[in-house]
């Protein structure tokens, strides 16, 4: 999940049947009214979350491991924020295997 080009719109968090994702939250969100004219600079480090100033809420993938590999996350995302890598190709379809039992 690539959080600096995430708008944060939910259609992942709608577009899920098994419900990985949810909103996360922390202590350095921004209201949006707030970043009116303002500008926040990405990190491009996905993984850090904590320490950074996000204008809203973003979608968390909180439960990967329950992914059954629809795709459908990836095909209703505006930015094409949501990345399916090698890395994480071979946890997708260990996970989706078990539902094929």
């Amino acid at each position: 999940m690539d959080w600096d080009s995430c708008i944060s719109d939910g259609a992942c968090i709608e577009a899920c049947p098994v419900q990985v994702y949810q909103w996360y939250r922390s202590e350095q969100d921004v209201p949006a009214i707030e970043m009116e004219n303002g500008v926040s600079e990405g990190s491009g480090d996905a993984q850090n979350r904590e320490g950074r100033k996000d204008y809203t809420d973003k979608p968390d993938p909180i439960r990967e491991s329950a992914c059954i590999w629809c795709m459908a996350c990836v095909t209703v995302c505006p930015t094409l924020s949501i990345k399916v890598d090698e890395a994480n190709l071979q946890a997708h379809e260990e996970a989706a295997k078990s539902f094929k039992e």
